[in-house]
């Protein structure tokens, strides 16, 4: 039980204060990639956390269950709520309820949200196959469109689409860096990172390192995208193709260099301008074992609560046995 409240009181504290401190404290926009990184551990700790304190409450407070094994049941029987009290049953029955509830919710939710995705790009890649005039010596569609406005459609194989709008505006170096933009994002999936953390929010929703995670995914992979195409086109030509890009739409199922719902790109130009120093590499590292630490703690204190049950919890009296494990003898001593 003890072991139960500890998680608990992680994910709570997680779920709550991780998002504010991350807001106000971590360099996001200088390290994106790692940030990312970081949000998504952060979110898969909290829902183990809060997983495991569910088990844990059935485990030691449930009856049927902690019969199961001697050392369940010894270590449970030396709780002050246990499973022979009045409210250890019930609080028991609402902790297995609510962790089963919570691991079929988190399936659910991913295979909803990845099966719709995968249908939405399907949807508009037959659309694309109608409307768009592929260009095969660049390799991406051009779609017919007076505003200006370019993203990928990921799938097998990904798709490049550019609207003529943006052709006859883009000088070939800014195309370029367009094309570098859009094919980092293919590159490293984004589009499945994602899908997973909106699958997580929607699994739990109302939790705000879930909906902060979300968020900052879907602000931040257009600043790896923005970075991978700098080193291969240059930070100034990156800025000024964001430029005339500007907030071009970019369908649901795709990504896109220029979007109503993403970072305002005067704040990208700014950022990719000015080029902070990114963090030092020691620094990285560090920030990435500190999280990886963190998002451990569930795991490692349900192994040693496990093992603490295993080995040191005392023998069980409910069969007559003293902890010495020799039966008591009421002719040996006489009646008293």
């Amino acid at each position: 039980m003890i072991a139960a409240l500890i998680l608990g009181t992680y994910a709570f504290v997680v779920a709550l204060y991780a998002p504010i401190v991350l807001h106000r404290r971590w360099p996001a926009d200088r390290t994106p990639r790692l940030t990312v990184t970081v949000l998504h551990i952060l979110s898969c700790s909290f829902l183990i956390a809060a997983t495991t304190a569910g088990l844990a409450l059935g485990l030691t407070l449930i009856d049927r269950l902690t019969t199961l094994s001697p050392s369940i049941d010894a270590c449970s029987d030396q709780l002050p709520i246990n499973d022979e009290s009045a409210v250890g049953p019930l609080i028991g029955d609402l902790g297995l309820a609510a962790a089963v509830t919570l691991a079929i919710r988190i399936v659910y939710s991913l295979l909803v949200t990845f099966g719709a995705a995968r249908r939405r790009r399907r949807h508009h890649a037959k659309a694309l196959r109608v409307l768009a005039t592929p260009d095969h010596e660049q390799g991406f569609l051009i779609l017919d469109h007076a505003e200006p406005a370019c993203y990928c459609l990921p799938g097998r194989p990904g798709t490049v689409v550019i609207s003529s709008g943006a052709l006859n505006r883009l000088s070939p170096p800014q195309l370029r860096a367009v094309l570098a933009h859009e094919r980092a994002h293919l590159r490293s999936r984004h589009h499945l990172v994602i899908a997973l953390a909106v699958a997580v929010r929607r699994a739990v929703p109302g939790v705000r390192l879930l909906a902060y995670t979300e968020r900052e995914t879907r602000r931040l992979v257009e600043l790896i995208a923005d970075d991978a195409a700098a080193r291969q086109s240059g930070a100034a030509t990156v800025a000024s193709a964001l430029a005339v890009i500007g907030l071009g739409h970019v369908p649901g199922a795709a990504l896109g260099m220029g979007s109503r719902d993403l970072p305002p790109a005067v704040a990208r130009v700014t950022r990719l301008v000015l080029s902070e120093r990114r963090l030092r590499r020691r620094t990285r590292v560090l920030s990435l074992v500190i999280a990886i630490a963190t998002a451990a703690v569930p795991v490692l204190l349900a192994v040693v609560s496990a093992m603490a049950v295993v080995r040191h919890c005392p023998r069980d009296h409910d069969d007559g046995l003293p902890q010495s494990g020799r039966p008591v003898s009421v002719a040996q001593h006489g009646p008293r």
